[in-house]
């Protein structure tokens, strides 16, 4: 008797708590940071970037340098010249020091302004080409593969999409 009274509870368990789970939505993933280092139109972005950021860095370097020749000379004539004289020298040179850490901070923020505004420009104009790829093959959504643990590799559509971006962006 007691027997049965754990068998019955037991069997309506399977019975009824497993089925099967279908899904008629088809859902696929996207390596988004993958699109953005390998397509031809974000390494044009990218480049483009890197080559102002060279530029600024050339101009801040030399600023640096300047910087670095007048606490220089400054040090040399420490002794020639009177107390007073120095230490306007020196608050001088504080000044254009602060100012040129500044300079230094806002072109860094500037860059990465710039880069991430042009990025998001680059995702704007893919995004009609994902849209288009997306009702070509009944697709119901699709995830950024960052945000996914584990998934089957044929629902990953990063190369398709790649393909399709490097043809028809210029």
């Amino acid at each position: 008797m007691i027997f049965k009274k754990k068998l019955f509870p037991i069997i309506i368990f399977f019975l009824f708590g497993i089925t099967n789970v279908w899904s008629s939505e088809r859902i696929a993933y996207l390596d988004v940071e993958f699109i953005i280092n390998k397509s031809k139109p974000a390494l044009k972005i990218i480049k483009k970037i890197e080559k102002i950021r060279d530029q600024e860095t050339e101009k801040l370097i030399k600023m640096e340098n300047n910087l670095k020749k007048k606490n220089e000379d400054l040090a040399k004539t420490k002794n020639l010249i009177s107390k007073e004289e120095l230490d306007k020298k020196i608050l001088s040179l504080r000044n254009e020091a602060k100012s040129f850490e500044e300079l230094r901070k806002k072109t860094i923020k500037d860059l990465n302004i710039k880069k991430n505004k042009e990025l998001n420009q680059f995702l704007k104009l893919i995004n009609p080409i994902v849209q288009e790829y997306m009702r070509e093959k009944s697709i119901d959504m699709i995830i950024d593969k960052k945000n996914i643990f584990m998934a089957v590799s044929n629902n990953d559509i990063t190369k398709d999409i790649l393909e399709i971006i490097n043809t028809k962006i210029k």
